[in-house]
């Protein structure tokens, strides 16, 4: 299930180029303000119901700055995604009930409107677009394990032999995983995902900053198209849920094309 949110906002809006951990705090503080313990659920325990959200898609004309896109209109669209009708609800109603106090980087949320969209009755073999970032850990001497953001389609000074393999095989895996908190059994089928190289295009963003260190959090996410082929019940989990990490972030939302 997703919901469609149009999200005003005072004039003109900006959407922050380093967006994901304004808006994951936007949601989170929403989802608080109609249930607390839905917000802690999804804060605090990695196992429990979880969302997906796209990244603040602007209406209307936009000016790049130096700190983001200005929306000259105030508004944004946003959709959310949840096989969880009880955490979209409390989305729902707690923008209702932030209106005027809820905020993005200061700039405060004045009204909304919603809207219930159905999942396509058929994924299997479409054409998909998504914003997806997938880490992992490696152990690189002297220095000791380090994150690595995957590529899809590769990347130069790679420490993996075949790193799009290793891609497909982590975002398998952390889909996999979803797939057992969804149903709570897990899935021994397979399916297959395609990624077109020439769509591929890497973006960096700063997710959260260390309160002691004052340094952020980076990661770098590709933002590509694929097609994927299998059985619908966990196509429709990659759907609800997002492909690969952070997604309660903005990221791994999946598009239809």
């Amino acid at each position: 299930m997703r919901l469609k949110l149009t999200l005003h906002f005072e004039r003109p809006f900006l959407i922050p180029y380093n967006y994901p951990r304004y808006l994951y705090s936007f949601l989170i503080h929403a989802i608080s303000l109609a249930d607390e313990e839905v917000a802690e659920r999804v804060h605090n325990n990695r196992r429990d119901i979880k969302f997906v959200a796209s990244k603040l898609l602007p209406v209307g004309e936009v000016k790049r700055t130096r700190d983001g896109l200005l929306v000259e209109s105030g508004t944004v669209r946003l959709y959310v995604g949840s096989p969880e009708a009880t955490l979209l609800r409390g989305i729902f109603d707690g923008l209702g009930l932030g209106t005027g106090n809820l905020h993005i980087k200061g700039q405060r949320l004045l009204h909304f409107e919603a809207q219930l969209e159905e999942t396509p009755k058929s994924l299997s073999g479409k054409h998909f677009r998504t914003l997806s970032p997938v880490s992992v850990y490696h152990n690189s001497p002297p220095n000791g394990f380090r994150q690595w953001d995957l590529s899809p389609v590769g990347q130069p000074n790679s420490p993996f032999e075949n790193e799009p393999e290793v891609w497909k095989r982590l975002a398998f895996e952390n889909l996999r995983s979803k797939y057992m908190m969804v149903y709570g059994e897990p899935y021994e089928g397979n399916f297959e995902i395609e990624v077109f190289p020439e769509s591929a295009r890497s973006k960096m963003f700063r997710i959260k900053r260390d309160d002691k260190t004052g340094e952020y959090t980076k990661v770098r996410a590709w933002d590509f198209e694929f097609r994927m082929w299998g059985e619908e019940r966990p196509l429709r989990v990659a759907y609800d849920l997002g492909l690969g990490m952070r997604n309660a972030h903005g990221f791994g939302m999946i598009e239809v094309m």
